[in-house]
């Protein structure tokens, strides 16, 4: 393949790289590659908000890609393609993110049953915040790293169409008339979904966050009179 074709491939849109592949594929991958290379980390970052985790986002980002080579023939290009990709990444992220949830009630199940009858003997385990670093970290970094920590625990609690609706309007920034192609909604119930994921994942952030987010402000503000006062001695000299 010539330097000039190569270039042609790259500039092509996704519209003219679909309908290449709805004609070549499975003999020829050139221009479904093309279609991975250039939205594979946008996936990517979509799946690891949901699942948090880089190893299984690099997992699930193969098996979205999968999936669209395998649906490509019926795709009927009646929205855009990011939108119908964007529909097969979120929902198979929170495919996976409903199995670790299962996996997880299993797990504290069991691990309830065990402190129980642990606890008579042994005095309980601080809580992981409780625990000190590996190693030292400031303050601030600390506590925003905890905080997006808990964010991600919020996302996790809400249902899967909340944490759908919020990933892709307050995150990925889609618009609202691209998000009613996603979810395959009218405009008006979509805005009316946006805003009650909105209150839902407020009250959860407020009660599993909000201590967080207190300290940080504090420290962030104690931070910022200390270079304040600073630079007003530096000026005063």
């Amino acid at each position: 393949m010539s330097i000039n074709t190569v270039e042609h491939e790259t500039i092509l849109s996704d519209e003219a790289l679909v309908r290449r592949c709805k004609e070549e594929l499975p003999h020829v991958t050139s221009s479904f590659e093309l279609l991975v290379a250039r939205h594979m980390q946008r996936v990517y970052t979509l799946v690891y908000k949901i699942v948090n985790d880089h190893e299984e986002a690099e997992d699930l980002t193969q098996e979205v890609f999968l999936k669209v080579y395998r649906a490509l023939p019926r795709f009927d290009m009646q929205c855009a393609f990011t939108t119908w990709l964007y529909r097969i990444a979120t929902n198979t992220a929170l495919d996976a993110m409903d199995r670790a949830r299962r996996t997880r009630q299993q797990v504290i199940h069991l691990s309830r049953a065990v402190k129980h009858s642990q606890s008579a003997r042994e005095p309980s385990e601080p809580p992981l915040s409780e625990l000190p670093a590996r190693e030292p970290l400031p303050e601030e970094q600390a506590l925003r790293r905890e905080l997006r920590e808990c964010i991600n625990r919020v996302l996790r609690r809400l249902d899967r169409e909340q944490a759908r609706v919020l990933l892709l309007r307050d995150l990925e920034d889609l618009s609202y008339e691209e998000l009613a192609q996603v979810l395959q909604a009218r405009l008006s119930a979509v805005k009316m979904r946006v805003h009650r994921a909105r209150l839902a994942f407020k009250e959860l952030f407020g009660e599993f966050c909000g201590k967080i987010y207190q300290v940080l402000s504090i420290a962030e503000q104690k931070e910022k009179r200390k270079k304040q006062g600073s630079n007003g001695k530096e000026i005063s000299v």
